[in-house]
């Protein structure tokens, strides 16, 4: 949602344009084009939450990848309850609006009556899908070791905070705003926001179990097929993300919403190149798909907030830049031995406040659109005056994220353990919360083959064991041994001794 857009008191209701002396703010100011095209993206949007869960669970381990998928779930479901309860009516509320925060709307059930009934609505529907992208965003610091008990109370409230920053920016009293800050798609308040809360979360928690003792290879990912659809899908739902942000098709943004998505296709492309060239080079000739999908996100990331302020050259260099900005602080979280197991930091944290600094240093003044207040960046003559406005942005949003995701955790773990033990932690968050046993499962599937006899291609037959299944406990979800040791030239081999003592597990698809 473009910041600084001005405010008209026109309402637009069906085929007319009532000419009113009543205050209308800019989020609900649209025509009835502009508020189908906004809806028909909001629905797009909420495939981005899709995309999101698959890049999360795909890219934990398997025994974590349930409970990732069930985060995600909270995040639309109480998150979106919190930002329907309240976070609606702070960021945007009409009965009261200062610098810090809006008042009014609350429960968004706007009277029939209200001549700014669609665009209220229009509004709600479209930001609802911004509050709880940047809460997913924060879950990736948390991820495989948080207890989802707190976690319901975390995404309640952090949609709140996400409220707040949110009016600070597009409000057109926010204090951000009044000192010029843009942020077209939410670089600020749904990236770099959830990004820091990320690091914060990442930090309090501390490393997982054995994170850090290999070294700083990071872990397999547990399903990178599944990680890489869901990469396929935010790129999707991110040109609907950033292309409605122009607000809609009427008073010639029209071209701009088709610029949006022009720029962020380019901006992906280039931040995928540098990606795929960073880590051939990187792993000397290997190309590892984790810092790949990591660096085309953190480009769509780099180009959100000025979409449709930048040349395609601008575009193509913002989001190369911003893939490597994120590789290379991908290295240095590694270094410093803070585990955050998505890089949620440093794809949407780094990749977020270097987007707000792009738009001070390449930003095009639209001219016929008040996005910037008339203003270009540095590098196209505009002097430092945008530059200054996107640095306060960053350094709010940084100093916002970090003080009030470690109070509210700290509040949080007065009343709820935040964090799981080390034992809940070594069987997996699947099993120990929602009681999915994946070993238990994949051992179950395989009972009617027991008795079979299978003739593989060298000729030799081959038959599983029984007494894998009538000798091993198979509640704990977790056991010593390779799945591949079961098969033998006729006799089963047993598995060792249940990881409840052991903690390792069977390489059958749970890592």
């Amino acid at each position: 949602m473009a910041a600084n857009v001005t405010d008209r008191p026109e309402i637009f209701i069906d085929s007319m344009t009532i000419r009113s002396s009543v205050f209308i703010p800019a989020q609900f100011d649209v025509t009835i084009a502009d508020a189908g095209y906004i809806t028909i993206n909001s629905l797009i949007l909420i495939t981005m939450q899709t995309g999101f869960a698959l890049v999360n669970s795909g890219s934990i381990s398997v025994r974590n990848s349930v409970n990732m998928m069930m985060k995600n779930t909270v995040d639309t479901a109480i998150g979106g309850f919190a930002f329907w309860l309240l976070g609606f009516g702070l960021a945007y509320g009409r009965k009261y609006r200062n610098a810090f925060f809006g008042w009014g709307d609350f429960f968004v059930d706007v009277s029939v009556t209200d001549p700014l009934l669609g665009g209220v609505m229009t509004a709600f529907m479209y930001e609802i899908s911004f509050s709880s992208s940047s809460t997913t965003i924060a879950s990736g610091g948390m991820a495989e070791r948080f207890n989802f008990r707190a976690y319901c109370l975390y995404a309640f409230f952090n949609s709140l905070l996400y409220a707040l920053a949110a009016g600070w920016v597009w409000r057109e009293t926010g204090f951000l705003a009044v000192l010029g800050a843009v942020d077209i798609a939410g670089a600020g308040p749904v990236h770099m926001l959830g990004g820091v809360c990320s690091f914060a979360a990442a930090t309090f928690l501390g490393p997982r179990i054995g994170r850090f003792d290999n070294g700083h290879h990071h872990p397999p990912m547990g399903n990178t097929v599944i990680a890489f659809l869901g990469l396929f899908i935010l790129w999707w739902a991110w040109l609907a993300f950033n292309t409605a942000s122009s607000y809609g098709l009427s008073r010639g943004r029209w071209g701009f919403t088709i610029r949006a998505a022009v720029m962020t296709m380019l901006g992906s492309m280039g931040g995928g190149v540098l990606a795929c060239a960073f880590s051939i080079f990187d792993n000397k000739g290997k190309a590892y798909p984790f810092q790949i999908m990591n660096g085309v996100l953190a480009s769509l990331v780099s180009v959100t907030g000025g979409c449709y302020l930048y040349d395609s050259w601008s575009a193509v260099l913002t989001g190369a830049i911003g893939s490597l900005l994120c590789l290379l602080s991908m290295k240095l979280m590694d270094k410093f031995k803070i585990d955050d197991p998505l890089y949620a930091c440093t794809v949407h944290g780094v990749g977020g406040a270097w987007g707000l600094i792009s738009i001070g240093l390449f930003a095009v003044d639209p001219i016929s659109q008040p996005t910037t207040g008339g203003r270009s960046g540095l590098f196209l003559g505009g002097g430092f005056d945008l530059l200054k406005s996107q640095m306060a942005e960053a350094g709010t949003i940084l100093v916002w994220g970090l003080l009030t995701t470690w109070t509210l955790l700290w509040i949080i773990n007065q009343f709820v353990r935040v964090k799981l033990t080390p034992e809940e932690e070594a069987l997996g968050a699947d099993y120990v919360e929602h009681e999915v046993d994946h070993a238990r499962n994949a051992l179950e599937e395989m009972k009617p083959l027991w008795s079979r006899e299978v003739e593989l291609s060298d000729g030799l037959h081959y038959r599983l064991s029984s007494s894998v299944a009538s000798t091993r406990d198979l509640s704990s979800g977790m056991y010593k041994g390779n799945i591949n040791a079961v098969f033998t030239d006729g006799n089963g081999v047993p598995f060792g001794a249940s990881a409840k003592n052991d903690q390792t597990q069977v390489n059958c698809g749970v890592n």
